[in-house]
C-alpha cells in the first residue's frame, strides 16, 4: 500500500507547531507504559522552524518506540523510554534553558539542534548529561577539551566545506560568496574562504546579506560585476532559496551552489523549479559501501509508524508530488540508540561522567549501514569521507556524476505515488 504522506513543504510549515511548546510535552514512543522510564530531551526550533524540529523528531520516536517495542533492561532492570520535547524557538539562550529544564526533569541525555550548546554545556557536562547535536554545523561547537559532554551527529560546515570547495575548484577558480548573517552562515563563508584557498580557488566577494534582508539586488548585481565563475550561497533555507530566486531573476546564468540546508524542501518552494534547477549542495551519504538496503528500511519503518513519507510540497513538471528522503532523520535515529548502548556499557541510567566517557566509545549498526560512533577525539559522528554532491533537477536532489564518491551512489526515487 501506499503510507499516508506528510507534508513539509514550505506553504506547509508556514505557523505549524509540529512539537511542544517551551515547557516540554512528553512523548511516551511506547506501546505501554510498565516498569520505571528513561527520560531522553528533544530540545528543537519547534514554533521557529518546524522543518528542523520534525527532521530530529521523527528518527528520534521511531528510536524510543522500536527500543521499547524490542523491550530495554539496563543492568538487569527493565526499562520504558521516553521523550520529552522542549521547544528553543531558535534562540540560543532558550535552548539553553530548556537543557537546563531537561536535567531537572531527569533526561539522562539531549538531542538537539544545537543551537544554545555552547551555553548550555557547561551545566550539562557538569550534570554528566551528553548533548548531541543535529543540525548545527558550526566547526568550532565541538571542543572534547572544554566541551566534553558535546557530540554532533551531522554535517559539520567544515567538513561540508571542504569536500564542496574541492568539488567547485574543478569547475572555476574564482568563486563568490554569499552567505546570512546567522552564525552558521558566517562559519560555512569562513570555512569555505579556507577551504577555497587549499583547493588553489580564491573566493571574492565574499557578501553577507541580513537573513532578514527584503531585498538583495544590489548584492546580485555586485557579484555579476565581479565576473565569478561560481556563486555559493550558505546560510538557512529560506536565505538559500532567496538567494536562488533573485540569481534567476536577474538573469545571472552564474552556476550555484550551496551548502548542506539547500536540500530542505523549502529551497525549491521558494525559488521555484526553473531557478532551482542544476542548483548543487553537499550532503552526507546515506548508504554505505556495503549496504544499499539498510537505509530505505529505515524510511519504510517511518512510515509503517505513521512518520512518513515525507512531503515535499512540490511537484515535477510532470505534475507529480515529490518525496523528501529522510536522509536527515536518521542522525536523531542513531543519537537515540547510542544513548541506549552507552546506558547499556555503563549498565546504569543515571547521568555522569560514565556515560559521558561511554557514549564516547560505543558503536552502533547505523540506520544506513553503517557502523556509527563519535570520534573520540572530535566528537564527531558523521565522517569527511561520506559527503557527496548532488543537483537538483525536476524538484529532486541526484548525486552528480562527475564526482568520485557521488558517482558511486544510487538516485532514490523521491515520486511520492511510487513509495510503498
Amino acid at each position: 500500500m501506499v503510507f499516508e504522506s506528510r507534508v513539509l513543504g514550505a506553504a506547509a510549515l508556514v505557523g505549524v507547531g509540529v512539537l511542544a511548546a517551551c515547557g516540554g510535552s512528553t512523548n511516551a514512543g511506547s506501546q505501554g507504559s510498565g516498569g520505571p522510564s528513561v527520560l531522553i530531551a528533544l530540545n528543537v526550533p519547534s514554533s521557529a522552524d518546524p522543518y528542523v524540529a520534525q527532521v530530529i523528531s521523527r528518527g528520534a520516536q521511531l528510536a524510543v518506540a522500536e527500543a521499547n517495542q524490542k523491550g530495554l533492561s539496563i543492568g538487569g532492570t527493565s526499562y520504558q523510554l521516553k521523550l520529552k520535547t522542549y521547544d528553543d524557538a531558535n534562540q540560543p539562550q532558550q535552548s539553553a534553558s530548556n537543557v537546563d529544564a531537561a536535567i531537572h526533569d531527569g533526561a539522562v541525555a539531549v538531542i538537539e539542534d544545537g543551537i544554545g550548546a555552547t551555553i548550555s554545556s557547561a551545566h550539562s557536562s557538569s550534570a554528566g548529561v551528553p548533548e548531541i547535536a543535529i543540525t548545527n554545523g558550526d566547526a568550532g561547537l565541538m571542543d572534547a577539551a572544554n566541551r566534553p559532554n558535546l557530540f554532533r551527529l551531522g554535517i559539520a560546515n567544515d567538513a561540508a566545506a571542504n569536500v564542496l570547495s574541492m568539488y567547485i575548484a574543478t569547475k572555476s577558480k574564482s568563486v563568490a560568496i554569499i552567505h546570512d548573517d546567522t552564525a552558521s552562515g558566517r562559519d560555512g563563508a569562513n570555512q569555505l574562504t579556507s577551504a577555497l584557498a587549499t583547493a588553489g580557488a580564491t573566493a571574492a566577494p565574499v557578501i553577507e546579506i541580513a537573513s532578514g534582508a527584503p531585498t538583495i539586488d544590489t548584492q546580485i548585481q555586485q557579484v555579476a560585476a565581479a565576473g565569478a565563475g561560481v556563486l555559493t550561497i550558505w546560510g538557512s533555507d529560506a536565505f538559500i532559496g532567496k538567494v536562488v530566486a533573485g540569481v534567476h531573476a536577474a538573469g545571472l546564468t552564474t552556476p550555484l551552489f550551496a551548502g548542506p540546508d539547500a536540500e530542505s524542501p523549502s529551497v525549491r518552494a521558494v525559488a521555484g523549479s526553473m531557478a532551482s534547477d542544476g542548483l548543487r549542495m553537499v550532503l552526507s551519504r546515506t548508504v554505505s559501501e556495503s549496504d544499499s538496503s539498510s537505509f530505505g528500511q529505515f524510511e519504510h519503518r517511518l512510515a509503517a509508524a505513521g512518520l512518513g513519507p515525507t512531503d515535499a510540497g512540490v511537484k515535477n513538471s510532470a505534475g507529480q508530488e515529490i518525496r523528501q528522503p529522510n536522509d536527515r532523520d536518521f542522525f536523531s535515529y542513531d543519537a537515540v540508540n547510542l544513548v541506549i548502548a552507552a546506558l547499556k556499557k555503563q549498565a546504569a541510567i543515571s547521568p555522569g561522567a560514565n556515560l559521558v566517557k561511554a557514549i564516547a566509545s560505543v558503536s552502533i549498526p547505523s540506520a544506513n549501514g553503517d557502523t556509527r560512533g563519535f570520534n573520540p577525539q572530535t566528537h564527531e559522528g558523521v565522517s569527511d569521507d561520506d559527503m557527496y554532491i548532488a543537483v537538483i533537477h525536476d524538484m529532486q536532489f541526484v548525486p552528480v556524476k562527475d564526482e568520485k564518491l557521488s558517482a558511486t551512489l544510487p538516485a532514490e526515487n523521491q515520486i511520492l505515488a511510487d513509495f510503498h
